[in-house]
């Protein structure tokens, strides 16, 4: 279902474009969370801190390209699919809430449902998880730090964060628990709201994410803390909240999304000079997917949006495939390696996404 927009020169996100960003995004995610364990480049991605040294590595990397670039371009900002989903949930939340037939249950309510959702998706991947580092060789499990954070989903609020993550991109799900609650209590307007309540608190709530950061731009374990909670999802949070809430985005031909596409990854790539900008880059890279997807000829849409469709269990069973390709790494070429964990992640996802409505799951956590 679509927002309608507001004026005739506005445009809509329909679903099928929805869930082809989603598609986009987890498939950026996925590459990337194999790409920076592949040793393709000679610093790790600027994710969670900003080096300076990760910043020209990626001009190095765009100005004398290899045979490599794919997977060294993944490794340094495919971590940035995740602005999308922060986006889209936002987006996905006015949609239900404040503008459809939906009412937004009691905060406790709320937060209970989301949780118990998130918790669901991730309990059957987080035992596969332990199974699998449990039987490969060259894993071990911390079980006593890592498993019982993680089946809270409170491994984001350690100290350091990374150390209590059990598969490490799960720290996306505890830091979804934060925003649920954020957006129930702080962010939500119900229908015949003030109207100043639906963009004042937005932009409050990215300012008071976004102030930190600039504080600690090019601190150490600061900045890893702020990014590895709600702080990383401010900006792109909120502009889904206003993008919905005032009806659409521009009206444009697709050549025109595409120069849009071009002149935000071109932007994207400058502002990573800059510790201030690259925080500020999060809302330019999702502006670049949207573009992207609204400049495809729609005989390509169909297979994105399908990868769309099972992006949340592709997300579960990608780090579970991953543990597999790592123990492989050096065998075998790292494209094919690619191409192999892309494949049988796919697959894991189709098979969980399958399965996943008829787990016997008990009646208090339906």
């Amino acid at each position: 279902m679509a927002i309608t927009p507001v004026h005739e020169k506005c445009d809509i996100i329909t679903r099928g474009e929805a869930l082809a960003m989603k598609g986009v995004g987890i498939l950026l995610i996925v590459t990337h969370n194999l790409a920076h364990l592949l040793g393709v480049t000679k610093h790790d991605c600027n994710e969670f801190n900003f080096e300076q040294e990760s910043a020209n590595l990626l001009y190095d990397v765009l100005l004398h390209p290899s045979h490599n670039i794919d997977l060294q371009l993944s490794s340094l900002v495919g971590y940035c699919g995740i602005y999308i989903f922060l986006f889209l949930s936002a987006f996905g939340l006015v949609r239900k809430y404040e503008q459809g037939a939906a009412q937004a249950p009691a905060p406790h309510a709320f937060v209970a449902l989301h949780y118990k959702k998130l918790w669901k998706l991730m309990l059957p991947g987080l035992l596969a998880a332990i199974l699998v580092r449990a039987l490969l060789p060259d894993f071990t499990i911390p079980l006593k730090r890592c498993i019982a954070t993680q089946m809270l989903m409170i491994s984001n609020w350690m100290n350091p964060p990374y150390d209590y993550v059990i598969p490490g991109p799960y720290w996306f799900l505890g830091m979804m628990v934060e925003v649920y609650v954020i957006y129930r209590l702080f962010l939500y307007v119900p229908q015949g709201g003030a109207r100043w309540r639906k963009w004042l608190p937005p932009i409050v709530f990215a300012g008071i994410t976004l102030a930190p950061q600039f504080y600690w731009s090019t601190a150490g374990w600061q900045m890893i803390y702020l990014r590895y909670n709600f702080f990383v999802a401010g900006l792109s949070f909120a502009a889904g909240l206003i993008v919905a809430r005032y009806g659409g985005i521009p009206r444009l031909r697709r050549r025109w999304w595409a120069l849009v596409c071009v002149a935000s990854v071109a932007l994207f790539v400058v502002m990573q000079q800059s510790a201030v900008l690259w925080i500020l880059s999060c809302l330019v890279a999702a502006v670049s997917i949207i573009a992207f997807v609204k400049a495809l000829p729609p005989i390509v849409m169909p297979p994105l949006e399908w990868v769309g469709k099972i992006s949340a269990f592709l997300f579960i069973m990608h780090p579970v495939v991953r543990y597999f390709a790592l123990v492989m790494k050096g065998t075998i070429g790292n494209h094919l390696l690619m191409a192999l964990y892309l494949i049988a992640a796919l697959l894991a996802a189709a098979a969980y996404h399958r399965i996943a409505p008829h787990i016997p799951w008990p009646k208090w956590l339906r």
